[in-house]
C-alpha cells in the first residue's frame, strides 16, 4: 500500500469565530488533521497478523506469594489478573485500530510466568508455532510480566467565587491515586524463530477525587480494582504505540484574509479541494506586496502538506520565512523537517 494513500489527511474544517485567530491585522484558521506518526520498534514487514496472549499470570509455585502482596499492598486480591487481562485487550485494541497489524486476541491460552516483575524462560518455539497456526498468525507477542503499583497523595487548592455578592476564598480538597503498570512484553516471529523484541515498560495513569474536605475527597476516588483495569488497558494501548504507526490529532493554521482571492480559497479548503485552493493562492507567491506573496507561500506550504508532499512544502514555507519574513513558517519549518524524517520511517514499517 502506498504511504500517500495511507497517510492521507482526515481533514476537518474549523471556521468558527472562536477558532479564527487574529494576528495583529491579519486573521487565520485552523483546521483539524490527523498525522500518522511511526513506531518506535520498527517490526519486519512480513509480519502482518500477530497472535497476543497473557502469560504473566503466577505458577502454583508464585500463586500463593502473589495473593500476599495483593493484602500487603492493599490492592484487591487477584487486582493483577484482571489487570493483565485487560492489558492484552488494550494491546489487541489499539493494533487493531491501526493501519499496520490485524490481531487476535488469544485469552483461552493458559500458559503461566512468574507472576512478578521477572520475565520467565522464554516460549519453546514449538509453542510458538502451534499458537500462531491456531490463528494464521505472522507472530506472537507475549505479555510476560504485569505488575501493579500503587501510590497516593493530597493537595488542596483555593479559588475565588462570590456568596452573597462577596468575594470569597474557597479550598478544594483533592486526593490522588496514581496507578503504576510495569508490564513486560516479548515478541516472538514465527518465521524468522528470533525474538524481535524483549521490553519492560512503565506507565502511569492518575485518577483524582474532589470534595469540600480530605474525606470526601478520598471517598470520591475510584475503587482501586477497576483503577488497576483501566491504567492496564492504557498499558496495553500504549505498548501498540510502540510497535504501530499510530493516527495523531493535529491542527494547522492558514491565512484567510487579505483580499478576495485568500476569501475565495478559504471556500475550497472548507471543501477540502486543496489543488483548487493552490491554484489561486499560487500566483499570489511573486506579489509585489510582501505581506500578500509571504502568506501565499505560507498557504502553499500548507496545502502541500495537506498533499503529502512534504520536500515541496518545507521550500514553500523555507521561502515564506527566509524571503518575506513571515514568522509563523519557523514552527513550520520545524513540523516539516519532523514529518520527512518520520516518512522515512514510516516507509519502512509500512513497506512502501
Amino acid at each position: 500500500m502506498k504511504l500517500a494513500k495511507i497517510f492521507s489527511f482526515y481533514v476537518s474544517y474549523m471556521f468558527f469565530s472562536g477558532l479564527i485567530l487574529l494576528m495583529g491585522s491579519c486573521a487565520t484558521s485552523s483546521i483539524g488533521v490527523q498525522v500518522l506518526i511511526p513506531a518506535d520498534i520498527t517490526i519486519p514487514q512480513h509480519v502482518q497478523k500477530v497472535a497476543i496472549i497473557n502469560r504473566s499470570l503466577p505458577d502454583k509455585e508464585n500463586k500463593a506469594a502473589n495473593i500476599i502482596e495483593g493484602i500487603l499492598t492493599g490492592e484487591s486480591i487477584f487486582a493483577d489478573r484482571e489487570g493483565s487481562g485487560n492489558c492484552i485487550r488494550g494491546l489487541a485494541n489499539g493494533l487493531n485500530s491501526g493501519p499496520r497489524f490485524s490481531a487476535t486476541l488469544m485469552e483461552h491460552v493458559d500458559l503461566r510466568g512468574t507472576g512478578t516483575r521477572e520475565f520467565p524462560t522464554p516460549l519453546t518455539w514449538g509453542n510458538v508455532e502451534n499458537l500462531c497456526s491456531e490463528v494464521n498468525a505472522d507472530a506472537l507477542i507475549a505479555l510476560e510480566t504485569f505488575d501493579s503499583g500503587i501510590s497516593k497523595r493530597k493537595y488542596t487548592q483555593q479559588r475565588k467565587e462570590k456568596k452573597d455578592e462577596v468575594e470569597i476564598t474557597v479550598t478544594d480538597f483533592y486526593s490522588e491515586m496514581q496507578v503504576n503498570i510495569n508490564a513486560g512484553w516479548r515478541i516472538y516471529d514465527n518465521k524468522t524463530k528470533k525474538i524481535i523484541d524483549e521490553q519492560a515498560f512503565m506507565d502511569n495513569k492518575v485518577f483524582r477525587g474532589k470534595g469540600d474536605n480530605p474525606d470526601k475527597a478520598e471517598a470520591n476516588l475510584p475503587d482501586v480494582r477497576w483503577a488497576i483495569n483501566e491504567a492496564g488497558i492504557y498499558s496495553g494501548e500504549m505498548f501498540a504505540r510502540r510497535i504501530s504507526p499510530t493516527w495523531r490529532n493535529e491542527s494547522r493554521m492558514f491565512f484567510i484574509r487579505k483580499g478576495e482571492e485568500f476569501k475565495k480559497a478559504q471556500r475550497f479548503v472548507q471543501h477540502n479541494d486543496w489543488d483548487q485552493a493552490i491554484d489561486i493562492w499560487k500566483p499570489l507567491t511573486t506579489n509585489p506586496e510582501k505581506k500578500i506573496g509571504g502568506r501565499a507561500c505560507f498557504n502553499m506550504g500548507i496545502a502541500c502538506e495537506m498533499k503529502g508532499e512534504f520536500d515541496i512544502a518545507l521550500e514553500w514555507m523555507k521561502k515564506a520565512y527566509y524571503d518575506y519574513n513571515i514568522k509563523q513558517a519557523s514552527q513550520y519549518i520545524n513540523i516539516l523537517n519532523r514529518r520527512i524524517l518520520d516518512q522515512q520511517r514510516l516507509n519502512e514499517q509500512m513497506g512502501n
